[in-house]
C-alpha cells in the first residue's frame, strides 16, 4: 500500500475524486511540512544549534495547527482545511520575511502557500496569494532601506535589485506552472 493509498483510506468517503484529490495534498503537506520542522529540530539539536528553546514550542503549536488541518480534511471541510494551511503558511512565510529580511533561502518557501492555494482552493485565491507575496518580498526592503523595519540580516541594495525581482519571478513561475497543472486536472475530472 503506497502512502497515497494509505492516506486515502482515511479521507470521508463522499469525497469526489477532485476533493479526494485536494484532501490528499492538504494531508500530505501538512505532514510533510511537520516532518521538515521535526527533523530541523533534529538537526539544531545534534549540532547544538538551537538557539532559542522557544523555537521547540512555536514548532509545536505550528504542528497541531497542521495537525488541525488534517482534522478538517478528515472531517470532509476540505475547503476549510486549504485555508487554514495556506493562511498558516503565509502567516509563517511572512513573519520569517519581516524577522530575517528576504535575502534568506527560507523566503523561497512562499511558494507552499501558492501550490496548496491554486491545488486546493482555486485559482483566483492563488493568483492573488502570488501577487500578495510578490508585493511583500518589495516591500520589506523598501521599508529596511527607510529604516522602518530593521530586520536580523541587514538591508543590502541587492535586496531590491536581486533578491525580490528573483523571489518574485519564482513565485509567478510556480503559479504558471501550478495553474496549468490545476486546471488541467480539474478539466479532466469534469469532462470524464
Amino acid at each position: 500500500m503506497s502512502l497515497i493509498d494509505l492516506i486515502n483510506s482515511f479521507m470521508p468517503k463522499s469525497y469526489s475524486q477532485l476533493d479526494q484529490i485536494k484532501a490528499t495534498v492538504i494531508t500530505t503537506t501538512s505532514v510533510a511540512i511537520g516532518g521538515a520542522m521535526f527533523f530541523l529540530l533534529l538537526y539544531w539539536l545534534i549540532t547544538k544549534s538551537l538557539q532559542k528553546k522557544e523555537t521547540i514550542f512555536a514548532m509545536l503549536i505550528i504542528m497541531l495547527l497542521l495537525a488541525g488541518c488534517i482534522g478538517l480534511v478528515m472531517r470532509g471541510q476540505v475547503t476549510a482545511g486549504a485555508w487554514m494551511l495556506t493562511a498558516l503558511m503565509l502567516v509563517m512565510n511572512f513573519s520569517n520575511m519581516a524577522w530575517y529580511g528576504i535575502s534568506t533561502t527560507s523566503s523561497a518557501a512562499f511558494i507552499i502557500p501558492i501550490l496548496v492555494a491554486i491545488s486546493c482552493i482555486g485559482s483566483n485565491a492563488g493568483w492573488a496569494i502570488t501577487i500578495l507575496g510578490c508585493i511583500f518580498v518589495f516591500t520589506i526592503p523598501i521599508l529596511q532601506s527607510n529604516e522602518v523595519i530593521k530586520t536580523v540580516l541587514p538591508f543590502k541594495i541587492s535586496n531590491l535589485t536581486f533578491d525580490a525581482p528573483v523571489l518574485t519571478l519564482i513565485y509567478l513561475l510556480v503559479a504558471i506552472i501550478a495553474y496549468t497543472w490545476a486546471g488541467a486536472v480539474k478539466n479532466t475530472f469534469l469532462n470524464s
